[in-house]
């Protein structure tokens, strides 16, 4: 199922529903037979929710265990890190953000990981459910400007996240299937070329929207994919960062080179006090971070004594 619709994210709603019905329900301050009634169902429900969440992880973990055993690749249960600088649905929404179940390698030359991403949902401050998704990433060869990729089956919930408009290609099969979301029309003309069209449609999997943005393309859909799919999940990210136009490589890699030798000048031509441990940006000397006499205790805190 596309965009937030997957059996382990409706479940997390039903189970978010549930939890609001029992902390309503203690709010009330009712002892009524009924009102308990609804709690003491709603409370299974819940329990019930997290029994299968748990049993599912489990299984999942020690099949990506033996995935990347057998395949060279390494398995670690967190990965929080790889969440730095994603932005747009569905990340930076929600709570507890994590990224768990992690495998990481190399495929087809392109430095790779997948994982489960997810975040609490909440309303009026109160617990409304977990959203889950399987997040598969390759590096990319350069730095780019963000651009969405998403398959027309992924449904107007996901598109309406976005509020940009599609952009049509020259090739009507591709626009059939594949939305083209940019606040740059020419840069996605540029980059999805006929090239990546090809790798695009080849590696189409049902539900599953592409992101490049940064020195990643990401692979995202709803819910806990089989270890079965990973394979074919890799083909998509990895084919895209090799598709990626030569000429627009090039551009943007010597436009990030140009950003970093501007910084090196800047801090080549910075006065001595900037470069500085333990001044601020007034020019004035605080001890901040620095602690010159090795007793554990930043030199500030000493003079404010």
């Amino acid at each position: 199922m596309g965009g937030r619709f997957s059996r382990r994210n409706i479940l997390g709603w039903i189970a978010g529903a549930a939890a609001l019905v029992v902390s309503i329900g203690f709010q009330m301050g009712s002892f009524e037979y009924q009102v308990w009634a609804v709690i003491g169902v709603a409370a299974l429900v819940v329990g019930a929710y997290f029994l299968f969440r748990f049993l599912e992880q489990t299984r999942h973990a020690k099949r990506l265990k033996a995935f990347a055993e057998q395949h060279g690749w390494t398995y670690r249960p967190e990965g929080g890190e790889l969440l730095t600088g994603l932005k747009g649905f569905p990340f930076g929404f929600g709570t507890g953000r994590a990224a768990i179940d992690v495998v990481e390698g190399t495929y087809s030359g392109v430095a790779a990981a997948s994982y489960t991403y997810s975040y609490d949902q909440q309303v009026a401050g109160e617990y409304a459910g977990e959203q889950v998704f399987t997040v598969t990433q390759a590096l990319l060869p350069a730095k780019l400007p963000r651009l969405d990729l998403v398959p027309e089956d992924a449904g107007t919930r996901v598109l309406s996240q976005f509020g940009l408009a599609d952009i049509d290609l020259e090739s009507a099969e591709f626009n059939r299937t594949w939305r083209v979301l940019s606040d740059d029309k020419r840069y996605a003309i540029d980059v999805v070329d006929p090239r990546m069209m090809l790798a695009l449609m080849r590696n189409r999997q049902q539900g599953v929207a592409v992101r490049i943005d940064g020195d990643k393309v990401i692979a995202w859909s709803a819910g806990v994919a089989h270890v079965r799919d990973l394979a074919r999940r890799m083909d998509l990210v990895a084919s895209i960062s090799k598709a990626v136009p030569a000429h627009v490589v090039r551009r943007y890699a010597e436009l990030e080179e140009q950003r970093r030798a501007g910084e090196a000048a800047r801090e080549a031509n910075a006065p001595d006090w900037a470069n500085t441990g333990g001044v601020l940006n007034s020019g004035r000397y605080t001890g901040i971070g620095v602690d010159a006499d090795g007793d554990g205790v930043d030199d500030w805190e000493q003079r404010s004594r």
